[in-house]
């Protein structure tokens, strides 16, 4: 392939960092996509590609931990991303009270862009914020869903992505 697009040169000298620590190159995928996903948002597809081909593994291998994880995602293309953990404890904080008015709020549905292009929900299975159920992100932002009350708490958060 030689020439990347998505593995820029700090990237390839993060990539280097991980083979150097891990006898087998496997190895380095997932640390590897997530310094791409930290500079891109998304794990775009042409990102699995380069990948591959630098590492020299399969594509399918580092598809096949793209798609498990919920950590990794395909590029969408709305601007923001909702990510709702729907673990234990924000399963008992009702997790589907706040995603029925965001639902609601942004025309967007689970695993779907909203008609504007501005949202995207996904459910995840956790944030690692169980003290704050139920949890959400609004792109890499934390917010505490126990202290939305009405949909004009929510509406107020929202307008910040506009």
């Amino acid at each position: 392939m030689g020439e990347y697009i998505y593995l820029t040169p700090d990237i390839l000298e993060r990539i280097n960092r991980h083979l150097d620590k891990f006898p087998f190159p496997q190895q380095a995928i997932i640390p590897s996509l997530h310094d791409i996903l930290d500079k891109y948002r998304d794990i775009p597809d042409q990102a699995v590609f380069e990948l591959a081909d630098y590492l020299k593994v399969p594509p399918s291998d580092i598809e096949g931990i793209v798609s498990f994880y919920d950590m990794f995602r395909h590029k969408k293309n709305a601007r923001n991303h909702i990510r709702i953990c729907r673990n234990l404890p924000c399963h008992l904080g009702r997790y589907q009270v706040l995603l029925e008015k965001i639902k609601k709020l942004t025309g967007a549905d689970i695993g779907k862009n909203s008609p504007d292009g501005k949202w995207y929900i996904e459910l995840v299975e956790c944030i690692g914020s169980c003290a704050i159920a139920p949890a959400f992100l609004i792109n890499d932002d934390l917010y505490d869903g126990s202290k939305i009350v009405s949909d004009e708490d929510l509406e107020k958060i929202l307008s910040r992505y506009e």
